[in-house]
């Protein structure tokens, strides 16, 4: 999909809007992990913690952002909104760079601030193709798109199984395996991005 500059109002406002929920379903999941941590280890076990620091510092930004909001400005108050999330984002993904060096992919994943960061990453894609469509051409074809896709992802699929197969410690069924969840699952958003430009194309 190319890539263009959004000028119109509407979507810049549903983008940030967007941006406001991913947000706060990030913040839960971080309190969430936070508040565990206090019930087995107690407020030490938070402090020990680095996303504490990475929560109090995106909170302590916006609360500072927002000491002159005007109730009226909603779009103000949704930019501050981004550029807490942006700080909390880089935060999250310092510490599971950290965890990713410091103990490997498996110790990375072990983290559920890993779950946390792809689940609101995937709310926040998908919540970002409806703008990405509205914004699009026309004269796009939902069809030759969702082909073009399609044949893309399948040839990327089948790359992806038979390195798997000729890995060590994996087999062909490992392989096709892997190549078959990589296919279903990079469908998913080529599917509704397909449902999205059929849905534009009928009401236009």
């Amino acid at each position: 999909m190319k890539i263009q500059r959004i000028n119109d109002e509407r979507l810049i406002m549903q983008n940030l809007k967007n941006i406001r929920i991913v947000y706060a379903l990030q913040t839960l999941g971080m309190v969430a992990i936070l508040g565990y941590n206090y019930i087995t280890n107690g407020m030490i076990g938070v402090k020990e913690n680095p996303l504490w620091i990475v929560f109090i510092a995106s909170t302590v930004i916006l609360a500072f952002l927002s000491l002159t909001t005007d109730e009226r400005l909603i779009s103000k108050n949704l930019q501050k909104i981004r550029v807490a999330y942006a700080v909390q984002t880089l935060g999250v993904v310092a510490i599971l760079g950290y965890d990713l060096i410091a103990e490997g992919m498996d110790g990375m994943k072990e983290n559920p601030l890993w779950i946390v960061f792809i689940v609101s990453t995937t709310i926040l894609a998908f919540l970002s193709m409806n703008i990405s469509v509205d914004h699009e051409s026309n004269k796009r074809s939902a069809k030759k798109g969702l082909m073009i896709s399609l044949i893309a992802l399948a040839l990327i699929s089948i790359i992806v199984g038979t390195f798997t197969s000729f890995s060590e410690g994996f087999t062909a069924i490992d392989g096709i395996l892997t190549g078959v969840i990589f296919l279903i699952g990079g469908c998913i958003p080529f599917l509704f991005l397909f449902a999205l430009r059929e849905r534009k194309g009928d009401d236009s």
